[in-house]
């Protein structure tokens, strides 16, 4: 009876088409507004603060939401392509056994440490994620899942060593170009200020999501059937590394290839611009150079490209049908109106509770605005005078931003990064929410604490 009911749970795509119904819904409900908007010195278009107005409605029909799909897989083309171009080049360096073989060596290796291996990885993400965004390892959620089952833990274990740790160096924001620097632009910031303080934020995410990690890890090799995916068909039995050789002398070319690759990954985000087209690249060289150091038949290497692409397919799918929500949102002129609303309370806050209310309304807004770069474009022209107004450094204002803007994409169904990690490991999104939800509460916890200490010593 247990295994019949934990099969019971609705797919990840039957949510996020709740969730489409749920903003129809909300078009209904919550009166149509804009602000005017302007385009700055960088071509960037802004938003005109105390512009706000109220406007006739446009509610969106929950019959035609499927009509937001396409829009939605179109507006998230970039990130679709990379995935498949990433997705068939990783299929050759599955097929070569490298990371399987590491990861049973590693597992062998680490008997009795295994929390160990999960700490250092998580913190390797999270360096990693500091300049490079998440969306971009979302193809390494198959590495994640087989040091994962290696280690005799599930997948939700895996993608949470890739995913959680990344979310730590993403969501501080220390060297994030399109949402911290987006946000410091608006608020006249010198782009990366205040670094220092973001850096050290990441200190106490890490430990929490490690910790989080670790805990939940234990219980389900200690006991399978607390696993919260314990009985349900994942389709993940490609990554089982039970008969998987140890990381053998044929293996070390294929290591050295994808080392160079993601060394210069992070030479790119660095030093000059990371796209999802050049990433998308890499990953095709990765693959090719792959299947040729190992001397792989050139028919098998095509063969192995194209299972990793469809591997992919269904990621990219439900990442278009998650932007067709936005869409909605955006068709039923509702989001400027949150904005503003949310906005007009700050004021009744106490001083040192002011940022860690600011960090709920952009959780809020995250919802309705998924993308940091234009949730930044939208809430910063209104909540920097406002910050200015109640004595909130600009600083600080930005932190709060980046800490409701980035932790949030982890719990929603229409957040790229959830639904890419998740729905590769075909995850139920309940099952993952049920886990992810008690990690988010901390995660918020600690961003107040922290955003009252920013208050406290005047961050700026």
């Amino acid at each position: 009876m247990k295994e019949k009911k934990s099969l019971n749970v609705p797919h990840s795509l039957a949510i996020i088409f709740f969730v489409m119904l749920i903003a129809a819904a909300l078009t209904y409900l919550i009166p149509a507004g804009s602000f005017e908007r302007v385009k700055n010195e960088a071509g960037k278009t802004m938003v005109v603060a105390g512009s706000f107005h109220y406007i006739e409605r446009s509610p969106v029909n929950p019959l035609s939401i499927l009509n937001y799909v396409y829009a939605g897989l179109d507006s998230a083309r970039s990130i679709i392509f990379a995935l498949l171009c990433a997705g068939g080049g990783l299929g050759i360096v599955l097929e070569s056994g490298m990371f399987q073989g590491a990861a049973g060596t590693l597992s062998r290796r680490a008997k009795g440490k295994e929390w160990f291996v999960i700490a250092f990885l998580m913190t390797i993400f999270a360096l990693l994620c500091i300049p490079i965004n998440l969306n971009y390892f979302i193809p390494f959620a198959p590495l994640g899942i087989v040091i994962a089952t290696a280690m005799g833990y599930d997948a939700i274990v895996g993608i949470s060593i890739i995913m959680l740790g990344g979310a730590v160096g993403f969501s501080c924001g220390a060297m994030n170009l399109p949402n911290t620097g987006t946000a410091q632009s608006i608020a006249e910031l010198a782009t990366f200020s205040g670094m220092g303080y973001r850096l050290f934020c990441m200190v106490p995410f890490l430990i929490i999501s490690i910790l989080f990690v670790v805990r939940y890890a234990e219980m389900v090799r200690k006991n399978p059937e607390k696993s919260l995916v314990y009985g349900i068909e994942l389709g993940s039995d490609a990554f089982e590394t039970g008969a998987v050789p140890d990381f053998e002398k044929k293996h070390v070319p294929v290591a050295v290839v994808v080392t160079l690759c993601i060394g210069y990954m992070i030479y790119v985000a660095i030093f000059r611009e990371l796209s999802f087209s050049s990433s998308a690249a890499i990953f095709l060289y990765m693959g090719l150079l792959s299947g040729l150091v190992m001397r792989m038949p050139v028919n098998k290497m095509c063969a192995c490209f194209m299972n990793g692409v469809k591997g992919m397919a269904t990621t990219g799918m439900l990442i278009g049908f998650a932007y067709a929500i936005s869409g909605i949102l955006t068709a039923g002129n509702v989001m400027d109106t949150v904005v503003n609303g949310l906005a007009s309370l700050l004021g009744i806050f106490p001083r040192l509770l002011q940022a860690p209310a600011m960090l709920i309304m952009h959780i809020i807004i995250n919802f309705f605005v998924t993308s940091g770069s234009g949730q930044a474009a939208i809430t910063m022209p209104i909540f920097i005078p406002v910050a200015d107004l109640v004595g909130m450094s600009r600083q600080t204002a930005v932190l709060a931003f980046n800490f409701g803007d980035g932790f949030c994409n982890f719990i929603l169904p229409h957040a790229a990064a959830t639904m890419g990690f998740v729905g590769f490991a075909n995850i139920p999104f309940t099952k993952w929410f049920k886990y992810a939800i008690k990690l988010f509460a901390l995660w918020t916890a600690a961003a107040a604490v922290l955003l009252m200490l920013a208050t406290i010593i005047h961050y700026s």
